[in-house]
């Protein structure tokens, strides 16, 4: 008899030799943000941490925007060009391709081959979870999603994850400078002045970290107990292997950046507005930066306040349109992938009803 493509799923599809038990309070935590998208789709998400991540958002904006006529900014938005709100969707759809393609390679190091369309829909449903709470919990189930589809250990996938997050973020980095240069010259606002030094913090702080984990934690493992040795292993070979993929890896993530820019700039131009390359390139990269805040939804709330403050005084866009970029944008970005993610979960959960019921 055939086997069926859950078994194929299912089947590991790493290097052979002794199985890797997880730790039991590890399994605990993924079976946990396993669960979270399943609550988030049923609308039971109503504990203190979600509240907490829908009320700072709304309060931080009703702030924020309390002069700006909104009766301009939903103006704008009627009047905007559907072919270039569509070219929007299919220019942000186009890079989900890419990062599945990326994170294949990124796995493939570690030795473990898993075709890019295969974890194209995993890599949807983990973008899904992220947008509708807070602190990453997508990146950790899609993380969850591979283990219980193809075997691999959860430990390594995770170390994966954060080396895909870590390129994501050094493209973000080397673009804000790059562009920022460009786009401003020497003349930079004071509140930007902040944004770069806390990106240069946050990169210091990142290659501090890359550092200790691959030069002092091999040299304090002896201190731990020996499951925690092995999950920190497989953590560290996941984050220090995905990196010799970097020539493939890095000018995927310079692709994966070009259809973010190109997106906003799709929207810019459904509006009616134009800026220079380097100003769109800014804005996107800038604005993608505080998705990683982990106290709202994608950033719900940083990321609108950042950019309407970046398109108005740096860039000189009147507010209200502004205003209408921002909510157009995240309306491509967040919500149709609400929309695309929820679909697919439910498919998924109906294939799964279906192969358990057999």
């Amino acid at each position: 008899m055939a086997r069926t493509t859950e078994d194929r799923e299912r089947r590991p599809l790493t290097a052979p030799g002794r199985a890797h038990v997880e730790d039991p309070s590890i399994e605990a935590l993924a079976s946990a943000a396993g669960r979270t998208d399943e609550l988030a789709v049923r609308r039971q998400l109503f504990g203190w941490r979600e509240v907490i991540s829908t009320v700072i958002p709304v309060l931080l904006i009703v702030y924020f925007a309390r002069n700006v006529d909104f009766g301009q900014a939903l103006a704008t938005i009627r009047g905007s060009n559907p072919l270039w709100v569509l070219t929007a969707l299919v220019v942000y759809y186009m890079s989900f391709p890419v990062r599945a393609i990326r994170w294949a390679r990124l796995l493939r190091e570690g030795g473990t081959r898993i075709g890019g369309g295969d974890l194209l829909e995993i890599l949807l449903l983990g973008w899904f979870v992220n947008c509708l709470v807070p602190a990453k919990l997508g990146d950790l189930y899609r993380s969850y999603l591979v283990k219980r589809r193809f075997g691999v250990s959860l430990s390594r996938t995770v170390g994966v994850v954060v080396a895909e997050r870590l390129l994501d973020l050094f493209a973000v980095f080397g673009l804000l400078i790059v562009v920022g240069y460009i786009a401003f010259g020497r003349t930079v606002l004071p509140d930007l002045t902040l944004m770069y030094v806390s990106a240069v913090a946050l990169g210091v702080l990142i290659v501090v970290g890359f550092i200790a984990l691959y030069a002092v934690a091999p040299r304090i493992a002896h201190l731990f107990p020996g499951e925690v040795r092995r999950i920190g292993r497989l953590f560290r070979e996941g984050v220090v292997h995905s990196f010799r993929a970097l020539p493939v890896a890095g000018p995927l993530t310079l692709l994966v950046w070009f259809f973010e820019a190109g997106r906003l700039m799709c929207v810019l131009a459904a509006l009616g507005l134009t800026l220079p390359p380097s100003q769109v390139v800014f804005v996107a990269v800038a604005s993608s930066l505080l998705t990683t805040v982990p106290l709202t939804p994608a950033g719900f709330g940083f990321v609108e306040i950042a950019m309407v403050y970046v398109l108005s005084e740096a860039f000189g866009l009147p507010q209200h349109d502004a205003v209408a970029v921002a909510v157009l944008d995240r309306t491509v970005s967040v919500f149709s992938l609400v929309a695309v993610g929820g679909v697919l979960y439910l498919r998924t959960q109906r294939t799964e009803r279906i192969g358990a019921g057999r």
